[in-house]
């Protein structure tokens, strides 16, 4: 670690003569580290130009007159003079600034230096904190809507470093801009608690006041931003006292690689506690961002014992034996192994609901997820779930996949519905509205991972929606009829292009078409075919239901053509047979000739 002498600083400030060979900034060891009192500067980066590096504290002394006086007219310059004059007041002898005591230049000081900042702060006598942004001499209380980009509080409560900066020290004294002291982190403790949504005791006491788990860590930093991706973790690892080595460029690889060493330090399954709030999305348990955890600020840990009385509660059996296992999960090649008690979906074979050995501060209740179980592994699912009526959960060791499987930023259905409008079925509506159909291609993201195209014959009442999605890296595609026994006295609306039909669906059909179910069909269906057309679209598939009170059923064609992250969808009415299989279904079909009639007609 490097401190500035703040003597010898200030001594150059003034122009008073310093030796040539005195060091501005002084290298300490840890031992060393323990017996100096220093203060610490937390404080909001500004432009680079601006700030004061390495290299330049360190060539203080050699600069000369001219370029010194450029130095001193950059506000990092005087940020750094205006913390020493404060610390010399204080009678501390140094100082610590990030932007000029890490050599960033070096990445493996830059790695030990974020490794060990936690430290750093915590043992720091003073920590100075600049709130550029605020030029009142009292301490704010309320929110200020000049203040917008940053939720109307200054924007040192808005970043993501500055929140270990806020917990790690004892003392956290506040300055506005003119460098005018303005209150402490004791003193305003209620209102800290509000801006920043950590407990009171942490702000006086620190982390190891109260029984922490990792979703209400990761809730404090859920709103905070960093100027790198990579920041949002890396500014976390000293509240969790965990280290990893930096790779910036990585991405969101980082909070990843922060939640999987957090498995591998601590039984807190609070870490899967997280919510995307984005129906029908399949993926990692992981979750992608501290945004993830806003609302888990309330969440609490449960030990073993705890938890099995919790389950025992609520009507699950539980055998004591299970106590040990709970205790400890793993990290693996084939996903996170762990033990969980699953209770499966009504109407669904891969969907189930887990209860995690944590809950919300006034809730005895262990908090449930859910879970879909695709190949070997189980992902977090985010749908509509409903649990069979006085079903068992039954304890199983899983494995819970934290990579994604392969994933395309887009995916397009193209559609053709020519054969059906003889019929007198007409398209009324997609949902949802924002998908929409571009011709007749429809394009799913990863914003969308799902879309429903409503049909409807208004002489026959006749009605029925083509689901198509996109999900754990495969494409499925499905037919509904009427909605469900719950939804079934919804009034259809009657107008081919009446805007209440986009409500209609969404309340009748839209929850029902989320499932990785519809996924693990169709892929089982690719796999187990033997006719493949390499290069030009590969194998058709096909499913036939039938229309609930007609003599007829609906018939459709999946199959992938040349282009890439594409797939063609064919809707047919034919006479049906009264020998229909189960609608998810899929049978195979000779890809080569259904692809070249197709192209054809």
């Amino acid at each position: 670690m490097r401190l500035i002498n703040v003597r010898v600083f200030l001594d150059i400030e003034e122009g008073k003569r310093v030796p040539p060979d005195t060091n501005v900034l002084e290298h300490c060891n840890d031992e060393q580290l323990a017996n100096m009192k220093y203060a610490i500067l937390s404080h909001c980066w500004g432009a680079a130009m601006e700030e004061i590096n390495f290299r330049e504290v360190e060539m203080l002394l050699k600069m000369g007159s001219s370029d010194r006086k450029k130095l001193r007219q950059r506000r990092g310059y005087q940020k750094i003079l205006k913390s020493c004059e404060r610390a010399y007041k204080d009678q501390l002898k140094w100082l610590w600034v990030d932007t000029c005591c890490i050599n960033a230049e070096s990445s493996s000081e830059l790695s030990e230096a974020i490794n060990s900042m936690f430290r750093w702060y915590e043992g720091s006598e003073k920590c100075y904190a600049y709130l550029h942004d605020v030029e009142a001499e009292k301490f704010p209380t309320r929110r200020n809507e000049k203040l917008g980009e940053s939720g109307g509080w200054p924007k040192w409560f808005s970043r993501g470093w500055t929140l270990q900066e806020l917990v790690a020290p004892s003392v956290v004294q506040f300055f506005n801009q003119h460098w005018q002291f303005i209150g402490d982190k004791n003193r305003h403790t209620h209102t800290l608690k509000e801006i920043t949504r950590i407990p009171s005791c942490i702000l006086q006491y620190g982390l190891d006041a109260d029984r922490l788990s990792v979703a209400q860590i990761m809730s404090w930093a859920a709103d905070r931003k960093t100027t790198r991706v990579e920041d949002r973790a890396y500014s976390l690892l000293g509240l969790f006292g965990v280290h990893m080595p930096m790779l910036y460029g990585e991405g969101k690889n980082a909070f990843h690689r922060l939640q999987l060493e957090l498995i591998r330090t601590t039984n807190d399954h609070s870490v899967f506690a997280w919510d995307r709030k984005a129906m029908g999305w399949s993926g990692s348990v992981l979750a992608d961002d501290p945004g993830f955890f806003r609302d888990c600020d309330d969440v609490v840990k449960m030990e073993p014992d705890e938890y099995l009385d919790a389950l025992k509660e609520g009507g699950e059996e539980v055998h004591t034996t299970l106590e040990e296992p709970l205790r400890t999960y793993s990290v693996t090649n084939a996903g996170i192994q762990i033990w969980l008690p699953l209770k499966r979906s009504r109407g669904s074979h891969s969907l189930f609901e887990a209860r995690l050995a944590c809950r919300r501060s006034l809730d005895s209740s262990p908090i449930t997820i859910m879970l879909a179980s695709f190949k070997s592994n189980y992902y977090r699912h985010f749908g509509h779930f409903q649990t069979i009526h006085g079903a068992t959960a039954e304890f199983r060791l899983i494995y819970l996949a934290y990579r994604e499987e392969t994933r395309r930023k887009d995916c397009t259905f193209k559609f053709d519905d020519r054969a059906i409008t003889c019929e007198g079925f007409v398209r009324r509506c997609v949902f949802p509205r924002e998908v929409g159909l571009t011709g007749n291609s429809l394009t799913l993201s990863n914003i969308h991972h799902s879309a429903s195209i409503v049909y409807a014959n208004s002489k026959t009442n006749a009605c029925f929606v083509i689901a198509v999605g996109y999900c754990l890296g495969h494409e499925w595609a499905r037919v509904i009829f009427d909605p469900p026994a719950e939804k079934a006295t919804l009034q259809r609306p009657p107008g081919i292009l009446d805007p209440s039909w986009y409500a209609y669906v969404e309340q009748a059909y839209s929850p029902t078409t989320i499932s990785p179910g519809h996924t693990h069909c169709i892929v089982q269906a690719r796999s187990s075919a033997v006719t493949h057309l390499p290069g030009e679209g590969g194998l058709c598939l096909m499913k036939h239901a039938h229309l609930p009170r007609s003599i007829k059923g609906v018939q459709i064609f999946y199959q992938r053509l040349p282009q890439p992250s594409t797939c063609l969808i064919t809707i047919d009415i034919i006479q049906c047979t009264g020998c229909c299989v189960a609608p998810d279904a899929w049978q195979t079909l000779d890809g080569v000739w259904y692809f070249f009639y197709w192209v054809r007609d």
